[in-house]
């Protein structure tokens, strides 16, 4: 079995599993984000934090919020590298029936993201860009949601 050895019943394997890299990805844009005093400013706070994450917290009442969701990888080796490119979305979510909230939160994040030098371990970030973004009213006619999707490259270094 490649990679893997077995030493007096103690197993290690240099095998690293893919989710590991979208798990890195998600730690390096949600720092990136709550780095951002702009941003900051603009999102409710949950235990003294920004509110952005990857699961909003059931007892989280107030509003505006972001959320990394919707994350996929695939593969983009060659003979010199380790390489991924995946694609994940960012919702933003407020209770204000103006468009405007919604849209600075959004402008926010790209101007944070839009082919920023992400730091994350184990990796370079040579490319991260928007591929859309779009507004919604959700059906019960107060709640907007944003959304915005960004393609990255990583590369092991």
């Amino acid at each position: 079995m490649s990679g893997v050895q077995i030493t007096n019943t103690v197993v290690t394997t240099s095998y690293k599993p893919q989710f590991s890299e979208q798990v890195e990805t998600a730690i390096a844009v949600i720092a990136a984000l709550k780095d951002n005093w702009q941003l900051r400013a603009l999102l409710t706070t949950y235990a003294a934090s920004p509110a952005i994450f990857t699961h909003v917290p059931q007892d989280l009442k107030t509003y505006p919020y972001v959320v990394l969701f919707e994350s996929e990888m695939t593969s983009e080796n060659n003979d010199s590298y380790l390489g991924f490119e995946g694609v994940f979305s960012l919702h933003v979510w407020s209770d204000e029936r103006d468009m405007a909230v919604i849209g600075n939160i959004q402008k926010a994040i790209y101007d944070v993201l839009n082919h920023a030098e992400l730091t994350m371990t184990g990796y370079d970030v040579p490319e991260i860009h928007q591929e859309f973004s779009t507004i919604l009213r959700d059906p019960d006619g107060i709640t907007l949601h944003g959304v915005q999707r960004y393609k990255i490259l990583i590369k092991s270094n």
